[in-house]
């Protein structure tokens, strides 16, 4: 994880997780930092400066983070979206996620806008392009990173191995 300045790319400061778990999502809520990691049921949770300062368990894969305020908002690969309570990370309940009624498989990288989240698919985004394919580096370095500034109303997009991170915004059709 890496603290980074937007305008220059510098990076201000950084964090790995422990060895030997794989890192996977994160989100800034209450002034902590939650990370989640991929198969090891193991999360961590950082000040603001991304020094440890506990550890928790949840059952199952950690693929994606996010909150609504209220909430941490976690997917684990399946189409069912789990709000967890922000201080025991115990499952408050649970949404299933659906596409003209059809499950939605293989739920990954969440990201809270506009004070959206909805057990239906209301929307699609098609990244295709957006890495020049002489960028690429294999089958793994797919797009699988998203931030939300609310503040300024930015949405940023990366990708797994990707070596730039793009600003992005988005209309209806």
């Amino acid at each position: 994880m890496r603290r980074v300045d937007l305008e220059t790319g510098r990076v201000l400061s950084r964090r790995s997780v422990p060895r030997p778990y794989f890192a996977e999502g994160l989100t800034i809520f209450q002034g902590r930092v939650v990370q989640l990691t991929w198969q090891s049921q193991k999360g961590f949770v950082y000040d603001l400066g991304l020094r440890l300062t506990r550890e928790f368990a949840y059952t199952g894969e950690g693929w994606g983070l996010t909150h609504d305020g209220a909430s941490l908002i976690m997917s684990d690969g399946t189409p069912r979206l789990r709000f967890l309570d922000p201080v025991t990370f115990a499952v408050r309940r649970v949404l299933d996620v659906t596409d003209a009624g059809r499950p939605v498989e293989s739920l990954n990288e969440l990201e809270f806008v506009r004070g959206e989240v909805s057990g239906r698919v209301v929307g699609r985004v098609d990244l295709t392009g957006l890495l020049a394919p002489h960028e690429r580096r294999g089958t793994e370095d797919v797009a699988n990173g998203i931030a939300y500034d609310a503040s300024a109303d930015r949405l940023f997009l990366t990708g797994k191995l990707w070596p730039r991170l793009y600003e992005v915004r988005l209309r209806r059709r």
